[in-house]
């Protein structure tokens, strides 16, 4: 899970408000940054962003606390901000901040990442492994999915040992399970299927002869 997703997730429910604010958050600068041709480079900088307030978390909570006013808060934007991200980003900053929502700011990130996606021909692709790939392979595996997928796989790659081998892939709600663990669990159901069916035609046999 990225860091964008954990901290969306992580943070408070959001009612359905919220949400919608959101998405329009979210709508309103990404037709913006489309039109401007910087839609990747304006989600790089939101992405940074919640990850400098995840590893700073005073910082986040010295602009929402309330102990300075809004233009106060304002001054410490744009002299942290100013020239170090696009203006679109850093006019975003000041308008959460005029409203009173920089706490929207990890869920509102969240919701643009997801929404950039299509506009970047990305899709996110969840990969859990037995054990860690190597790059070679992790390189080979992002071209078979963009081949087959036709879109730039983002792949979220995670160990799981259990899986004992082989890959299981998830796309949306789409799941591809090639692990020695699915194949173990499907030769138990076979054989316990065969034995039930071998059980059956010695009663059918049984019957008829009696």
């Amino acid at each position: 899970m990225s860091t964008t997703e954990a901290l969306a997730q992580a943070a408070t429910v959001f009612d359905e408000g919220q949400m919608q604010l959101s998405r329009v958050y979210s709508q309103a600068i990404l037709s913006a940054a489309h039109k401007s041709n910087v839609v990747a480079q304006v989600v790089s900088e939101l992405e940074g962003i919640t990850s400098l307030f995840h590893s700073n978390r005073q910082l986040l909570a010295g602009l929402t606390s309330g102990v300075r006013n809004t233009v106060e808060t304002d001054a410490l934007i744009v002299k942290a901000f100013q020239g170090n991200v696009h203006e679109l980003v850093l006019n975003l900053l000041r308008v959460l901040n005029e409203k009173g929502r920089l706490n929207l700011i990890h869920a509102l990130v969240h919701r643009v990442v997801r929404d950039s996606d299509r506009l970047l021909g990305r899709c996110r692709v969840k990969v859990q492994a037995a054990q860690h790939l190597t790059e070679a392979q992790i390189q080979t595996l992002s071209r078979q999915l963009q081949d087959r997928l036709g879109l730039v796989p983002v792949i979220e790659f995670s160990v799981v040992p259990s899986l004992i081998g082989g890959l299981v892939i998830r796309v949306g709600d789409l799941q591809f399970d090639s692990s020695i663990r699915s194949r173990l669990e499907q030769l138990r159901k076979n054989l316990l299927e065969g034995k039930i069916h071998e059980i059956q035609s010695r009663r059918d046999q049984l019957h008829t002869s009696a």
